[in-house]
């Protein structure tokens, strides 16, 4: 874990949330990787149903050592966002979070004003003034900042494919494409449509200021068939543990991402967290199976 992850961190430390900077493949899945078919000939894969989650099974009992997730806050009014607009533009959730580890003191990375989930926002990445629809989450503007550091505009990044999991509104993503990646974002059906709105918009100033934007949009369901997916260099997520539920799936996903890169030179994940529960171990204890954190 890294707490400075950038000039912009370093000055405000305690407004960033801690990068679990990188996941490369251990050994054992690096051999793996070498044994799969290769990826001119992808095989389909059936996701086999979780135990005890199969169709028409009951959801777990809940425990009852384990403190109840705060129900999510109530969108309020965002003066931003004109008539001509989806609904949602005008709307944004409460700035203060109310998870676990804030309500019980435990938290000082994110219980802050810094915390702006209004769901219309302008941030400068990668030397453009973006306006996101949608909002965007601290955790991922924190990335952008760190990999705005790592990948100097149109360098190390530079035709690399790299595949976001989780994409939201596609801030992470479309900041990797406008430093020069290709970049894939994936998400549920649901989400495409806000991901492709911002995704226009972002293409028509990158085509005016004579940028290289290349994104593109894929619907994946974490813990399903990845073969239709590109092949990844790099594969990054932001702010995705917020479901006990949703940590092996999503941990499946990585995996079979990175399985699908050159066994050679492996794709590496970048991983950024806010820690809200303490049930979000379980997901670092997966990854620490299979890959090696740096």
């Amino acid at each position: 874990e890294l707490s400075g992850v950038s000039d912009w961190a370093e000055n405000h430390p305690r407004q960033h949330p801690k990068v679990r900077a990188s996941f490369r493949p251990r050994p054992n899945l690096q051999n793996l990787m070498a044994s799969q078919p290769s990826a001119s000939t992808p095989t389909q894969e059936t996701p086999k149903p979780q135990e005890g989650k199969g169709a028409g099974s009951a959801a777990p009992a809940p425990d009852a050592n384990q403190a109840a997730e705060p129900a999510a806050p109530a969108p309020t009014e965002n003066k931003a966002g004109g008539a001509d607009e989806p609904a949602w533009a005008k709307k944004s959730m409460r700035k203060r979070c109310e998870c676990e580890m804030c309500l019980s003191g435990k938290a000082t990375t994110h219980n802050d004003e810094s915390h702006d989930q209004a769901l219309d926002q302008k941030l400068s990445v990668a030397g453009l003034d973006l306006r996101i629809i949608g909002g965007t989450t601290k955790c991922a503007r924190v990335m952008v900042k760190f990999f705005e550091g790592l990948y100097k505009e149109g360098s190390s990044l530079k035709d690399k494919t790299v595949v976001e999991v989780g994409s939201g509104t596609g801030l992470v993503g479309m900041c990797l494409g406008l430093l020069g990646g290709k970049v894939t974002l994936t998400d549920q059906s649901y989400v495409m449509d806000v991901l492709d709105y911002n995704i226009a918009n972002i293409k028509k100033q990158a085509d005016a200021a004579k940028k290289s934007f290349e994104v593109k949009t894929q619907e994946h369901v974490w813990g399903t068939d990845t073969s239709s997916l590109p092949v990844p260099e790099v594969v990054v997520g932001s702010d995705l543990i917020f479901a006990h539920e949703g940590i092996e799936p999503l941990c499946k996903s990585l995996k079979a991402l990175v399985q699908k890169s050159d066994p050679k030179n492996p794709a590496v994940c970048y991983i950024a967290v806010i820690r809200r529960f303490e049930w979000e171990n379980q997901f670092f204890k997966l990854m620490d199976m299979d890959f090696h954190s740096e």
